[in-house]
């Protein structure tokens, strides 16, 4: 370049029909020299050749320094939205790669994570994203996929984690039969709780646990059970009592006092007979025999237990003493049940309470 200014310099202060003044010559001089230096400037800077491929197209960009940044933006490149995958020199040479980003959404429960990338897989995007990729988690697409555009990961982080807790080994009841004790006097000696230790393994999804696996059970203290004692022996007999010291359903009162043993039966019976018994209360008639009907006065088929028959009756499961009582009445049981008695009550209530059950009769008279 600096023959070249030379040459056209020589050529024109040569050249007779180029005329100049003497000021002219001296202002062309200064800018011959000022080009010269220029031109010195120039050949000790090296221009460097960028070579941008964005995975379509080639740009070209040529600058005297080697700021890839730089490169970029005289480029032109069409979105800001890139990202420098490589770079490579070589004299003079910038060989860049670029590519373009984009949104990438990973979805883990109840969490999306956004991710901005270029071209990956699926594992090296969750790595970006901050997720600990382990072989157990669950994920779509899969870890070696291949993402080159928007898309949605589904990922699950599956854990398996090992622990342990204390539970109580419950006791129970045994029931031993004792002749050492009455009937009726029962006793419970309580039992003690056993102890033991369980170790377990759960599956996590997401932080929530979806699968639990006993692995090992060691147990701390065995349980000891407890014991209901329950007597056997037949109590001795009481003295005997009579039916003024019992209280009893019936109002009617005997001409004398009846005789009961320890177990609260008449000690003089003629005969005794188990039927059942049906409460019932006030009809608005007179009994069949003529008498207003009261506790005591009872209803009965007279072709089993004939009127004025003489009894005290209790229930056999102890709960009720109807005592003495007379048969008075008769009872619309006598075609169905015609073994059966109605025992009379005040209330309904109280009729309504004792219902049906069956009962002893003893025929005192």
């Amino acid at each position: 370049m600096v023959l070249k200014i030379k040459d056209i310099a020589n050529n024109l202060f040569r050249n007779k029909s180029y005329i100049v003044s003497k000021y002219s010559r001296i202002f062309l001089a200064f800018v011959l020299i000022v080009a010269g230096v220029f031109s010195v400037y120039l050949t000790g800077k090296s221009i460097n050749t960028f070579k941008i491929f964005d995975g379509n197209t080639t740009k070209i960009v040529r600058l005297m320094s080697n700021d890839i940044d730089n490169a970029i933006k005289y480029a032109n490149i069409d979105s800001s939205d890139y990202e420098i995958l490589s770079t490579s020199s070589k004299n003079g040479l910038i060989n860049i790669k670029i590519g373009y980003s984009f949104p990438v959404y990973i979805i883990s429960g109840d969490k999306t994570v956004k991710v901005k990338t270029t071209a990956r897989t699926v594992a090296n995007i969750l790595k970006i994203a901050g997720f600990n990729v382990d072989d157990y988690d669950l994920i779509e697409p899969t870890a070696d996929t291949v993402i080159d555009e928007e898309t949605i990961i589904n990922y699950d982080d599956v854990e398996f984690v090992s622990g342990s807790y204390t539970e109580a080994i419950p006791c129970s009841l045994d029931t031993v039969y004792s002749s050492e004790k009455v009937k009726g006097e029962n006793t419970v000696i309580q039992g003690t709780d056993g102890e033991k230790q369980v170790y377990y393994t759960s599956k996590t999804v997401n932080g929530t646990a979806v699968e639990t696996v006993v692995d090992n059970v060691v147990v701390l203290s065995d349980a000891v059970n407890g014991k209901q004692i329950i007597g056997t022996a037949v109590p001795k007999a009481a003295a005997v009592k009579t039916s003024e010291q019992v209280s009893s359903i019936s109002t009617l009162t005997p001409s004398s006092p009846i005789e009961l043993d320890a177990n609260g039966n008449p000690v003089n019976y003629s005969k005794k007979l188990t039927v059942q018994a049906t409460g019932y209360t006030y009809t608005g008639h007179r009994c069949a025999t003529g008498v207003n009907p009261q506790p005591g006065y009872i209803a009965v088929n007279p072709k089993v237990i004939p009127y004025g028959t003489k009894m005290y009756i209790k229930s056999t499961d102890g709960k009720y003493v109807y005592g003495y009582a007379v048969a008075a009445d008769t009872g619309g049981f006598v075609r169905s049940r015609p073994n059966n008695v109605d025992l009379f009550f005040a209330t309904r209530s109280a009729c309504t309470m004792f219902g049906r059950r069956n009962v002893e009769i003893y025929i005192i008279g």
